[in-house]
């Protein structure tokens, strides 16, 4: 900004104080004085004018940067505000996946623990089948030895089995509490399928 001079705002004062006063003066000396005060004034306001518009551009165009920091920032506002509710969204829905996720595992958890209980229960059967099984074959084993032992011929005797024959057949192999096995063997006499 060009600088001005300071204006002597005494130097009309002083001219009329030369020339004896307000009194003294002439018409031509007062108009002259009055044109030199206007004049003065009047450049002194365009001066100031000049002063008042040199600050309003400034404040113009810092109103202008801040206008449009301004406007910047809330577009990044916008923006941010726009990706934290993108960002709500997939956070929502991938919660919602995985606690549907955590609801089906958890059908599948109960539905595996029911089928291991269920298949606990049907091992514990067929255990109990076989141990069953097996007492009987080690009592047919051992009353075969038996049978061998005393010189019976179990092959020449086969077609001669109760169970071969018109008769019933029935076994049972029990565990005493002692550890023991009993084996008892029933033969009834088979019914006729006619009757």
């Amino acid at each position: 900004m060009k600088k001005t001079a300071k204006h002597n705002y005494r130097k009309v004062s002083n001219k009329l104080e030369k020339v004896g006063g307000l009194k003294k003066a002439t018409y031509a000396q007062v108009e002259h004085i009055y044109k030199m005060l206007m004049l003065k004034y009047v450049m002194s306001l365009e001066d100031q004018l000049k002063e008042d518009k040199a600050h309003l551009l400034l404040k113009q165009n810092t109103i202008q940067t801040l206008e449009e920091d301004i406007t910047r920032k809330g577009e990044l506002m916008a923006l941010w505000v726009k990706a934290q509710k993108r960002n709500v969204k997939l956070v929502n829905r991938q919660r919602e996946i995985e606690e549907d996720d955590h609801k089906n595992l958890f059908a599948k958890l109960v539905e595996f623990r029911d089928a291991n209980t269920e298949l606990a229960e049907q091992n514990k059967k067929i255990t109990k089948d076989n141990f069953d099984l097996t007492r009987a074959y080690n009592g047919l084993h051992t009353l075969g030895k038996f049978a061998e032992e005393t010189g019976v011929d179990i092959k020449k005797h086969n077609g001669k089995l109760p169970e071969n024959q018109k008769w019933d057949f029935e076994q049972k192999h029990t565990l005493t509490e002692a550890g023991k096995v009993r084996h008892q063997y029933k033969l009834k006499p088979k019914k006729d399928q006619n009757d």
